[in-house]
């Protein structure tokens, strides 16, 4: 069988979702792993099918393993910092991701610490964290290794910081070193209109750049290993540990005189990653990753003969580009319900000079000790940035604002774009399907369950009740209908909210909102008896309708930064369930 490590990197990212469906609904999870396991058998020889099985239960026990055994639930344990900002910290405890809570304000990112307290099983598994861990007490391990990277990489940010200043030396170190601690959220958010979000981030891109810089001058033994501690320097995301794979496995190819297969090296890469971190299925930089250089791979060529009117230097530049979004830009559409509609632009004129960045950078890692260099490349760094940044503005002015999905139109692009892949391929019978999308879409403000969402628009709290062709908003302050980001027709808005009320939905689902100052926080309260019917839209507040509800289920507002006006959390009731959406990913509560 040609390219047999295809399949086997299909195979176990199947079973780790399958794994994922049958941890919360045994049907689906039932109904995927069938489906998959069949189509398999009908496609492949028989013999090489048992070795697919095989693949397929170790995603699935590799999957199960880590969110179901061996948790970190003793009452003393030893973890180091990952992630520490002012509302959030995360830790890992061996292989495993939580949440830390508590008496945590003095920790610091990247040391090791014994903390005692107790553990709550909360796995989140777009994130890969297991749980949620309270802290009572902590003991400071001793400084090793990995925390004198992270303090040498906040110091080398402080270097940088005297000439560049905040906003330039935070992007070079997101640029440079992945590590977007710095960046403002503004900034941020003009990355993503202008469609080169992934330029502060560490991608295959950086590592390519730097290791083809470090053969050229030390040669490729010495520039694979340097390459590998680059890598682990850079916080190891999955996009670097995927490129170094490949230029690893490329290299080694050609000393030991075997053809080198791309997408062989591609899928070794996935097989890897999905062993060591098998929660990768939900992440987002993973599966762009991937996608991107799948659509290279397959589409690079053919694009260079479609645009072989163009100069080499522009077909090679809108060749890479448009191959790389194939399958990658259905994926983010769906998953992060964004688009930007000028991304070849900007990655045209902005890609060489961030190139440019990320080489400077490294070298000014090289020589932060030798201050007349290091002072040296500042400066170039300096006039590359402001270069950078007038390009930047000019483009924000021409390009068009970026578009935003709903959750179902996001599917439907998807849709048609499968069904345009099926009608391309000669299947006719795709050719109705897209009638069946676009039906769906008509319908979408149609809400069969009822769906509570958290809206944040400047400093104002919103809660977004839809159910049925009904949809209300409730805010503590005043807000302009127009700056909310959300495709659907709102029929009223109820602002300056104070006190508490409930919303009865129908005979089954009361929604109570309770305001907080500026804060909105809603509670869903389920009963499990006949109530009395009343329109969604009526208020009351009186205690005793309250008393009805058999259980409550409180509705977490996550302290994460979205776009103004765009949702934060949706949560979806589904009879007796509340299905919490965050970036378009489900979770059951």
């Amino acid at each position: 069988m040609a390219r047999p490590l295809v399949y086997f990197a299909i195979t176990i990212f199947m079973g780790c979702l399958t794994c994922l469906m049958l941890i919360n609904n045994l049907v689906l999870g039932s109904v995927l792993a069938i489906s998959f396991l069949i189509i398999m058998y009908l496609t492949i020889d028989k013999k090489f099918f048992y070795l697919v099985i095989c693949f397929f239960i170790i995603g699935v026990i590799n999957y199960y393993s880590y969110f179901n055994v061996n948790l970190p639930n003793e009452p003393r344990l030893k973890v180091r910092i990952s992630q520490k900002s002012t509302y959030y910290c995360t830790a890992t405890s061996g292989i495993k991701k939580i949440v830390l809570e508590g008496n945590i304000f003095k920790l610091v990112q990247g040391r090791n610490v014994w903390i005692q307290g107790d553990f709550k099983k909360l796995p989140e598994y777009d994130k890969g964290i297991v749980g949620t861990y309270t802290v009572k007490d902590y003991e400071i391990c001793n400084e090793d290794l990995l925390f004198k990277i992270e303090r040498f990489r906040t110091g080398l940010y402080k270097k940088f910081l005297v000439v560049l200043g905040e906003e330039k030396a935070a992007l070079v170190m997101a640029v440079c070193f992945g590590d977007s601690a710095y960046i403002e959220k503004t900034q941020k958010e003009d990355f993503k209109k202008l469609g080169i979000s992934h330029v502060i981030s560490v991608s295959g891109l950086h590592m390519s750049v730097v290791y083809k810089a470090l053969e050229i001058i030390i040669g490729y033994k010495i520039a694979i290993l340097v390459s590998f501690v680059y890598m682990i320097f850079t916080g190891g995301q999955a996009s670097t540990i995927r490129a170094f794979i490949m230029i690893f496995i490329l290299k080694i190819s050609s000393k030991v005189y075997k053809k080198y297969d791309s997408l062989s090296s591609l899928s070794l890469a996935a097989i890897i990653l999905l062993i060591i971190r098998p929660f990768s299925i939900l992440d987002i930089g993973f599966m762009l990753s991937f996608l991107c250089v799948l659509g290279i791979v397959a589409y690079n060529k053919k694009m260079k003969k479609i645009l072989y009117k163009l100069p080499s230097k522009l077909n090679e530049s809108f060749s890479l580009s448009l191959s790389s979004q194939i399958f990658s830009t259905p994926y983010a559409i769906v998953a992060l319900k964004t688009f930007s509609l000028g991304f070849l632009i900007s990655n045209f004129f902005l890609l060489p000079f961030y190139t440019i960045v990320v080489v400077l950078g490294n070298i000014g890692l090289v020589c932060s000790t030798i201050h007349p260099v290091f002072n040296l490349i500042n400066y170039g760094l300096f006039t590359i940035l402001m270069i950078i940044e007038h390009i930047q503005k000019l483009l924000g002015q021409l390009l068009p604002e970026m578009i935003y999905f709903s959750y179902i139109e996001s599917l439907v692009v998807f849709g048609l774009y499968v069904c345009y892949l099926g009608i391309k391929k000669g299947y006719k019978q795709f050719k109705y399907a897209p009638l069946c999308i676009i039906f769906v879409l008509l319908f979408q403000n149609y809400k069969i369950f009822p769906e509570v969402s958290y809206i944040k628009e400047n400093k104002n709290n919103m809660v977004l009740v839809q159910y049925m062709r009904t949809t209300i908003v409730v805010t503590t302050g005043n807000v302009d209908v127009k700056n909310i980001k959300v495709p659907v027709k709102i029929d009223k808005v109820f602002q300056g909210y104070k006190g508490s009320s409930t919303i009865k939905l129908n005979d089954r689902y009361g929604i109570r909102l309770i305001s907080r100052g500026k804060k909105l926080e809603a509670q869903i309260y389920i009963s499990q008896k006949i109530i009395e019917k009343q329109n969604m839209s009526v208020y009351n507040s009186m205690i005793e309708e309250v008393k009805q509800y058999r259980y409550i289920v409180k509705l977490k507002n996550d302290e994460t930064y979205v776009p103004s006006g765009t949702i934060i959390n949706k949560y979806i009731i589904i009879g007796d369930k509340v299905l919490k959406f965050s970036r378009g990913l489900e979770e059951v509560l």
